[in-house]
């Protein structure tokens, strides 16, 4: 560097380093929260790209990820170019990783913050990852602009090794770029299985050249190419995300089966389209399945291999003289020792190519099944303690299905190692039962959770850790960001920090702040929101995105209109353009208003000025609410809701005005406040229990209203 150049650059951090003296930056936010972390008074100013020194282990890869993490510097802060160069940041890794891309990976890091510059001590090439997507989160701007890092010092590791996102592609095609931002996103929050759901039904999603109609007939002109494949597992790996494939056998065939009929049981028609799973009893389809398996496993590097296995109908077999002869030749008495005959079939040919299997909760059924098949509980947390008890390694995704539209403090509240936490009630399943006759069909066994014992030593150390799956039938390539994020982003913490991290204030106030970093790094949830509110109200959308901000989707499949049609007889198809569809599942600026509107009620004079304002914007959109709904089908259907808004903004600035006269609540006004506060509330808790759901009163536009428990905060504070 000349040495002007380097003067310069010395007297611009001297200034900047003088500028953070004098103020303070913004508490450190990090998620998900790291095992150990200490603050100290001061900042490191970095004026410019950071002048890297690597120690120990060094690879293309991480040569690629530091490059990333610089070029990340400027879409964080906004600062297009530094002026100057930045302080020193010390690599150290400690050695090469041969299981870098396994569960065996060597992720803990060291991190520390000082005037002299940074230091990372990592275990291993993935440990240096995980270390650089907590300085992203460290790197903060003061108030005049310039950027800084506060002065820590870290000590990390994740609990558990599988941290992962299940993303269906055959229900809805996702995009290869669409993937991808998951990917990009994943990294920064420490997810590292990126669990793709590549055949169902509906659709089988990956070039196959060995059963080419694979894709060409039930793709349905929408599938990836082997080269993208190739493409996406490389760009995952380079973020320490591996990629695990899942076809799913024998049931969730039919596009297997509308690709090669020959492969059906009941060929000639199934008692019920739903029932048409592959033959158990033909040695052709095991020559398909391996041959097809084997072109898989080729393809996708990842050790797991998972081949689904849930949910074969009773009737699937039934009456099939093929089924039969099998069952007698093979002493099979019943269909849940079929379908293990079928697995250890399967078994076997993954475990030639090196294989190891993943299925889900029902492959366990029989007790048979090889112990080192990994178990995927999904339906109850006691899966997880039935497995573990059998000696299988078990991957957790009871209680964090994402497409049922809970919010994050309902997934947050689940652990990986509760066996209990997460599944129907006894009396919730009984209940069900009598809603309708299909119902029986769904609330089976398997869907009660029971009272278990704590998981021992011995079946903790089987929980490989947690995996969030967003199944797609009502998500859209647009809605993946918003469906998954700043949930997952939840759910990372839950997987990678210590158990005890637990307050849910807090780490709303953090994912605030990390959607908000996942936005400027591609995140595109409010861009392709605005773009579907822009579709519900052209020419004049914000008040649509306004209303979206206050609401959110009824839940527990509430708003798929699919299932209450189907129990009518009828098959309808849902498009995803409604408001529904648009509104955010937790929304950030709902939790805000509930953390105002709690500081309101005690006392805060600054809260309430602020929780005015908000009554008042609330009001003023409903009336430009009304206006557009004039015109506008989709706006009219929420219109209620709007209304309802608007009432609870009435009452609660009386709420106000009688907190500040010290004065209660008059009884009328009161009466007022809780008659639509109730009726939001009862809205709410009808989509609140599952299979309940279908059958409670649907609120309009099937939009519950999330601020509710800040009115009625406030509301009851003021009745006294």
């Amino acid at each position: 560097m000349p040495i002007l150049r380097r003067l310069a650059a010395a007297a611009l951090a001297a200034a900047c380093a003088l500028a953070f003296a004098g103020q303070a930056l913004a508490a450190v936010s990090l998620t998900p929260a790291p095992q150990s972390m200490s603050e100290q008074e001061g900042a490191l100013p970095v004026p410019g790209r950071f002048a890297l020194a690597w120690t120990g282990c060094r690879e293309p890869m991480l040569d690629r990820a530091a490059e990333r993490f610089q070029r990340d510097l400027g879409r964080l802060t906004g600062i297009e170019t530094f002026a100057a160069a930045g302080p020193r940041l010390e690599i150290a890794c400690r050695a090469a990783d041969p299981g870098a891309l396994t569960l065996q990976a060597r992720e803990a890091y060291r991190l520390q913050v000082t005037a002299q510059g940074v230091k990372i001590e990592a275990d291993g090439p993935i440990g240096v990852l995980r270390a650089l997507a907590t300085l992203r989160q460290l790197l903060e701007t003061g108030a005049d602009g310039a950027a800084a890092l506060p002065f820590v010092a870290i000590d990390d590791r994740p609990r558990f090794a599988w941290r992962g996102v299940m993303i269906d592609t055959a229900r809805h095609f996702m995009s290869v770029e669409t993937i991808k931002r998951q990917i990009d996103a994943m990294e920064q929050v420490k997810l590292n299985v990126l669990h793709l759901h590549l055949s169902d039904n509906e659709a089988f999603r990956v070039e196959s050249r060995r059963y080419p109609r694979l894709h060409e007939v039930a793709g349905h002109g929408q599938f990836y190419t082997q080269a993208e494949i190739t493409d996406l597992i490389a760009y995952a790996a380079d973020r320490g995300v591996r990629v695990t494939p899942e076809f799913d056998v024998p049931g969730h065939s039919r596009a297997m089966i509308l690709a090669y009929p020959e492969l059906a049981s009941n060929p000639a028609g199934a008692p019920a389209a739903g029932a048409q799973v592959l033959n158990p009893a033909s040695e052709d389809t095991y020559r398909f399945v391996t041959r097809l398996f084997d072109e898989m496993a080729g393809l996708f590097p990842d050790a797991y291999f998972h081949i689904g296995g849930d949910e074969v109908p009773d009737e699937a077999w039934a009456g099939d003289p093929r089924v039969e002869a099998l069952k007698a030749a093979q002493g099979l008495t019943s269909k849940a020792q079929v379908e293990a005959y079928f697995h250890r079939r399967i078994h076997q040919a993954l475990a030639r190519r090196g294989k190891t299997i993943i299925g889900w909760e029902e492959v366990i059924d029989t007790g048979t099944l090889p112990r080192d098949v990994v178990v995927h509980a999904w339906r109850t947390s006691n899966a997880t303690a039935r497995a573990t008890a059998l000696g299988h390694r078990t991957i957790v995704s009871a209680g964090y299905y994402l497409d049922l539209l809970n919010t994050a403090a309902f997934h947050y509240g689940v652990d990986p190692t509760d066996t209990s936490s997460a599944g129907m009630s006894p009396a919730d399943a009984q209940a069900a039962r009598k809603l309708h006759p299909l119902v029986g069909r769904f609330v089976t066994d398997g869907v009660i959770v029971q009272p278990m014992a704590p998981l021992t030593p011995e079946q903790e150390a089987l929980v490989l850790g947690g995996e969030a799956p967003l199944w797609a039938e009502l998500v859209s390539d647009e809605m993946l960001d918003s469906r998954l994020w700043p949930r997952a982003a939840a759910l990372a913490e839950r997987f990678w920090s210590p158990r005890e991290t637990r307050g849910l204030p807090d780490m709303y106030a953090r994912l605030a702040v990390q959607q908000d970093r996942l936005r400027r790094l591609g995140l595109q949830d409010e861009a392709n929101r605005a773009r579907m509110a822009s579709r519900l109200a052209p020419g004049d959308w914000r008040p649509v995105l306004d209303l979206l901000d206050l609401v959110g989707p009824a839940r527990n499949m509430a708003h798929d209109q699919r299932v209450p049609a189907a129990i009518a007889g009828k098959t309808i198809v849902q498009h995803l353009t409604a408001m529904a569809d648009a509104a955010p599942v937790d929304s950030l600026v709902a939790r805000a208003f509930l953390a105002r509107a709690d500081r309101a009620a005690m006392g805060d004079a600054e809260a309430r000025a602020a929780v005015r304002a908000d009554f008042e914007a609330w009001s003023a959109n409903h009336r430009r609410i009304a206006a557009l709904a004039k015109d506008h089908p989709a706006v009219r259907e929420a219109l209620p809701v709007s209304a309802d808004i608007a009432e609870m903004a009435a009452v609660g600035a009386l709420a106000l005005d009688a907190l500040e006269a010290g004065a209660p609540l008059a009884p009328e006004t009161a009466a007022r406040a809780r008659t639509v506060l109730d009726r939001a509330e009862a809205f709410e808790a009808a989509s609140a229990r599952p299979i309940f759901s279908f059958f409670g009163k649907r609120p309009p536009a099937d939009l519950i209203i999330m601020v509710t428990p800040g009115v009625r905060r406030l509301v009851e504070a003021a009745a006294g």
